[in-house]
Formats: C-alpha cells, structure tokens, sequence
C-alpha cells in the first residue's frame, strides 16, 4: 500500500489507531485501584487516621469498609503508626464501627499485620 495512494478516511483511521496504542501505554496507573479487602491504617490530612478494610483508592480518596477512627492510640511496642500496624495496639481511643466510610485527602495507607488487626478490632470504643 503507498500512503499516497490512501484517502482522507484511511488516513483517520490509522491515527486513531496510534491514539489508542499511546493512551494505552502512557497509562501507567488505573484511576481507581482496588484494595480487596485488606486491613489498613490510613493517616489523612483533616479527617485524622482510620483503621479498616481497603475496598479502593482513587488518588489521595481511600474508601473504607468497616472502618474505625483512631483518636489515640498506644503501640504494643514502639510508638508510631508503622508499629501500630505491624505490632498493634495495647490501648487507645477508637470509634465504633462505620460499615463504610470515605477519607479524603489521605497522605499514607500502611498495610496491617494479622497480629495487629486483632489488636485493633478488639481495642475498646467510647
């Protein structure tokens, strides 16, 4: 096929094509990422820190299933956040349970540890 040969609509087509083929290999994060349910803790800007199961993030917007805000919070050993996660809690202020909830403006998600789930669904709310 010579490309002088080729009509206007030919021509279209083929562009199209290659618009596709650099959407496709620019892309190189979904918009939406799906968390299938793992336990996390994420720290927000404004709405403080969260503890709960991943059901997706969308930038800096995280959805939550079965959520709980942490007020305060003593690590089972250590002191940050991190520890909290892969150690767990031995005493703290939380909330009850939400069965969803939206944080946005979220600024980490740190992935839990079994240990460290049972520690923060069984710590006392009120």
């Amino acid at each position: 096929m010579n490309i002088n040969d080729m009509t206007y609509g030919q021509l279209r087509e083929i562009a199209s094509a290659f618009a596709k083929i650099s959407a496709i290999e620019g892309a190189s994060q979904p918009a939406s990422v799906s968390g299938l349910g793992r336990p996390v803790i994420v720290r927000s800007r404004d709405a403080g820190v969260q503890f709960g199961y991943l059901d997706r993030y969308d930038g800096s917007t995280v959805y939550l299933k079965n959520a709980r805000q942490m007020w305060s919070w003593t690590a089972a050993s250590g002191g940050t956040l991190l520890d909290c996660a892969t150690r767990g809690v031995k005493a703290g202020k939380f909330s009850g349970i939400a069965d969803a909830v939206i944080v946005i403006g979220a600024c980490a998600i740190i992935d839990c540890t079994a240990d460290a789930v049972r520690t923060l669904e069984s710590a006392k709310w009120g």
